[in-house]
C-alpha cells in the first residue's frame, strides 16, 4: 500500500516515545521544556524581524515572520526534542497502527504539554531581563498580538489552530518523506512559511507570546493569565488535535 513505510516508521518511532517516557519522566520531561525554548526561538526572531516592517507594512510583516519561523520546527527535528503539537502525529500514528496504547498516548499528550508550557513561559520570563521587547516597535507588536490572542472569538481561534497543526504536523510527516536533511528543512519551511503567514494559531508558541504579554506593561482587562489559560490555550489547544490527529494521522492511516 501506498505511504506503508512511512507509517511504519512513525508507529516505530511512537513506541521509542512511549518507551522513553516510561522509563525516564525526568528525561522525556527535559526534552518537553527544550522543546519550549525552541519554540520560543521562532518567536522572538519572528517578532524581532516582523515588528519594523509590519509597523510600514502589516502584509510584509506576516510574510517577514513567516520566513524566518521555520527555526522552531527545525530545531525540534534535527536537534530532536518532544513538541505536544507534533505529538498528535507521532504518538497517535502509533496507537492507530498498534505499537502504543492508547493510554500511553494520553500520557504523552499531557507530559509533552506540561513541558512544552513550563519551557515557554521560562523562556518568556528570561526574555524580560534582555530588554528586548522594552521599546518600540517591539513593546507595542507584542502586546497588539497577545490581545488579539487573548480576545479573538472562540471558534475563531479553535479553527485556526486546526489548520495551523495540519501544516506543522504535515512538515512533520514530509520529514519522515524526505530521504535528506536539506529535504526536511525545505519542506519543513514551506509548511511554517504557510501557517505563520496566514495568522493560524499554534498552541506551544501561544504559550510565550501570551507569558511575555502578561509580564510587559498591559492593559489587564485585555491580557491577563486567565484569557491565556481559560480562553485562546483551551480553543487552540483543541484545534491542534483535531488539525494534528484527524488531519494528518488518521487520514493517512486511514489511506494506508
Amino acid at each position: 500500500m501506498l505511504y506503508t513505510g512511512a507509517v511504519d516508521a512513525i508507529a516505530a518511532v511512537s513506541l521509542k516515545k512511549a518507551t522513553c517516557m516510561k522509563h525516564s519522566l525526568t528525561g522525556f520531561l527535559t526534552l518537553s521544556v527544550l522543546a519550549g525554548f525552541y519554540v520560543g526561538f521562532g518567536v522572538i526572531l519572528a517578532f524581532i524581524v516582523a515588528a519594523p516592517i509590519g509597523a510600514i507594512n502589516p502584509g510584509l510583516g506576516k510574510i517577514a515572520a513567516g520566513m524566518v519561523f521555520g527555526i522552531a520546527l527545525s530545531l525540534v527535528i534535527i536537534a530532536g526534542c518532544e513538541l505536544f503539537t507534533g505529538y498528535n502525529l507521532l504518538i497517535f500514528k502509533g496507537t492507530l497502527r498498534g505499537t502504543v496504547t492508547l493510554g500511553d498516548s494520553m500520557l504523552g499528550w499531557f507530559w509533552t504539554y506540561v513541558g512544552n508550557l513550563a519551557g515557554s513561559m521560562l523562556f518568556a520570563l528570561m526574555l524580560i531581563p534582555t530588554g528586548i521587547f522594552a521599546k518600540d516597535p517591539w513593546l507595542t507588536f507584542a502586546l497588539k498580538i497577545a490581545t488579539y490572542k487573548m480576545n479573538a472569538p472562540w471558534w475563531e481561534l479553535f479553527f485556526r489552530g486546526i489548520f495551523c497543526n495540519w501544516l506543522v504536523c504535515l512538515a512533520i510527516w514530509c520529514s519522515f518523506r524526505c530521504t535528506s536533511d536539506s529535504g526536511k528543512l525545505i519542506m519543513i519551511w514551506w509548511c511554517l512559511f504557510c501557517f505563520i503567514t496566514t495568522g493560524m494559531e499554534h498552541s506551544v508558541a501561544n504559550m510565550t507570546i501570551m507569558t511575555l504579554a502578561c509580564l510587559l506593561p498591559h492593559d489587564p482587562a485585555v491580557i491577563n493569565f486567565g484569557k491565556m489559560f481559560g480562553w485562546n490555550l483551551v480553543a487552540v489547544t483543541l484545534g491542534n488535535i483535531v488539525g494534528g490527529a484527524f488531519f494528518v494521522t488518521f487520514l493517512y492511516w486511514f489511506a494506508t
